[in-house]
């Protein structure tokens, strides 16, 4: 049996951060040059990757767009500003996630086919949109739900096509992993969780997650691999500054760990417009 895996990030700067929505940052400091050093590691692996990318920083990193789906990666949407698509009404998510598909799709000059709910914020009847506009994938179900920013998508009627991998009629959707910890179910799949916590337990707990599972799809933001110095931000809490900030200068060696250790468990890496397309061969 094949397993694949898909490495991809989520193309936005560290003031896009949710609890960082109601306050005012320094929007002149950017830290996403972590984006050129994501491709930088999976161009090294030779592994193709996507970028679900937020149109309205598009423009910021355009020659890097333009550089990752000439060389194999794929560029997708994750709307336009990063507001959260179940704090808005419909009509504004159509819109966000109509208008940032076409503004990626003029600007890389090709088919944008994926989504990402920033916060994984949707649901079934958002879904039903995304059909509507045109999208052929979306992956923003993630089995979280006790994170207070997290929608939740009930894949009860879609059909099963492998493990994490689903159908609702002409939209494949492609499940993060989470497994159990302490009684709780827990991501594993990238992001503040691979920045956080040491790299001894996630690669425990990711490495029983893939005995039993035949795909593994990660995500991590530019921010996370900048090697810039992470800001210190007033008004939030020190909780929430100490989760910002912690990590971040082990994150790139903790990519490469895990890039080997699913080199080392047989894992195919593919774009998930690739997979979407192998399952339904």
């Amino acid at each position: 049996m094949k397993k694949y895996a898909v490495l991809s990030i989520d193309v936005e700067d560290w003031h896009h951060l949710d609890y960082f929505s109601s306050i005012n940052t320094n929007k002149n400091y950017s830290m996403l040059d972590g984006l050129n050093n994501f491709l930088d590691i999976v161009d090294y692996h030779k592994i193709s990757s996507t970028l679900f990318t937020l149109s309205s920083i598009a423009p910021l990193v355009k020659d890097e767009l333009i550089y990752a789906v000439n060389n194999q990666h794929e560029v997708s949407s994750h709307g336009v500003s990063h507001k959260r698509p179940l704090t808005i009404s419909k009509d504004e998510f159509i819109e966000d996630a109509r208008s940032s598909k076409l503004t990626l799709e003029d600007i890389v000059g090709s088919q944008v086919l994926g989504y990402r709910a920033p916060c994984f914020s949707i649901d079934n009847r958002l879904i039903e949109e995304l059909i509507e506009i045109g999208y052929a994938y979306d992956s923003s179900a993630i089995n979280f739900t006790t994170h207070p920013l997290y929608g939740g998508i009930d894949l009860g009627s879609f059909y099963k096509k492998m493990d994490n991998v689903y159908q609702l009629r002409s939209l494949t959707e492609f499940e993060l992993p989470t497994t159990k910890l302490l009684g709780r179910n827990i991501p594993i799949s990238g992001g503040g969780y691979l920045r956080i916590f040491p790299w001894l337990l996630m690669k425990k707990l990711i490495s029983n997650f893939l005995k039993n599972n035949q795909t593994y799809f990660l995500y991590i933001h530019p921010f996370e691999l900048s090697k810039k110095t992470t800001p210190k931000v007033d008004n939030i809490s020190f909780l929430k500054n100490c989760r910002f900030r912690y990590g971040q200068s082990h994150t790139p060696e903790k990519l490469n760990k895990l890039i080997d250790l699913l080199k080392s468990q047989g894992f195919e890496f593919v774009t998930f417009k690739s997979l979407m397309q192998i399952v339904n061969k």
